[in-house]
């Protein structure tokens, strides 16, 4: 399992890099800056791009998009491989082919009509559930397997982390709505509109305070979560420090968040705020994904499977 858990790990690293780079390319506008689709690998008619910062951003894209390419392909052909009596790993490596597949063409669509706004939430949509499936294949397929974590963590505590994570995923995308429309100096002020806390006039204003509601509704959500999970203080060092590690985005994504809309940052600035939101959306599907893990029916011992009741406690352990 270790080579094909590097792999996974491997895979979604970078394409997470290459959402950063897709946000970046967006709060720069070098969509286009190598020129249409069917000019790759070339920048422009060029082996290298140009010194002008658009090439640059988008050669880089592209490349990147490459080398995640051949990940996820060869992540998908090792499933085949080694991983068939694992079913779930097999359909999760399969899907996140596909999903890269789509994204390939999405972006294709992206340049060739000039990126369209909603061709472009769709493109990041899609990353957004590549990257989620990445990180679920990746803590799958980790060395210790699915009876890694033997926390006891209860079924309704389960239920809300995946809400959790559920919910950071339109939270990254109505943050990027706001960059896609051009919203985010629509309200000088926060955490509302002018003063800090007028209410907001027309659309791009609108725009930005739903953002704002919808940030403040989820950060509530996770963060109570997340501290749900470290008071049950679970057996697993490695999910309590990705849920402390949660808290600390949080903290970090309001902060960037309000910089940015006060001080009106520069484009590069804010494509941070993007980078914040997509890497909480991972941690907070990895913490999914670990308490599930937590939930497993039984562990195998040399004598056979022990049942466990839903808090983890073998059965006949009180008696015994």
């Amino acid at each position: 399992m270790r080579p094909f858990h590097r792999l996974a790990i491997a895979a979604a690293v970078l394409t997470y890099l290459l959402i950063i780079m897709g946000g970046i390319v967006r709060v720069t506008g070098s969509g286009l800056g190598c020129g249409l689709s069917n000019d790759w690998p070339l920048c422009n008619g060029a082996l290298l791009p140009s010194a002008h910062p658009t090439a640059i951003i988008e050669f880089a894209h592209r490349w990147i998009a490459a080398l995640a390419t051949l990940l996820v392909l060869a992540l998908a052909v090792a499933a085949w491989a080694t991983q068939r009596r694992r079913r779930r790993l097999l359909a999760a490596s399969s899907a996140a082919a596909v999903l890269f597949a789509l994204q390939v063409a999405l972006g294709a669509l992206t340049v060739k009509y000039r990126l369209p706004g909603g061709v472009v939430m769709i493109h990041l949509a899609n990353a957004l559930l590549l990257l989620g499936v990445l990180v679920y294949i990746a803590r799958a397929s980790a060395p210790s397997g699915g009876a890694a974590v033997r926390a006891g963590l209860p079924l309704g505590l389960r239920r809300l982390a995946a809400v959790a994570a559920g919910g950071t995923y339109p939270l990254a995308l109505s943050g990027a709505l706001v960059v896609e429309r051009g919203a985010g100096a629509a309200c000088s002020a926060w955490p509302l509109c002018g003063g800090g806390f007028q209410l907001p006039s027309g659309d791009l204003a609108v725009i930005n305070v739903v953002h704002r509601l919808v940030a403040a509704a989820v950060v509530l959500l996770v963060a109570t979560t997340m501290g749900l999970i470290l008071r049950r203080r679970p057996e697993a060092p490695g999910l309590r420090r990705a849920a402390r590690l949660v808290n600390a985005l949080l903290l970090l994504q309001i902060a960037a968040g309000a910089v940015a809309a006060v001080w009106q940052l520069p484009a590069a600035v804010r494509a941070l705020h993007i980078a914040l939101a997509s890497a909480l959306w991972a941690l907070v599907v990895l913490v999914a994904v670990s308490v599930r893990a937590s939930m497993a029916p039984s562990v195998e011992r040399a004598d056979g499977p022990v049942q466990r009741e839903p808090l983890g406690v073998p059965v006949g352990a009180a008696s015994s």
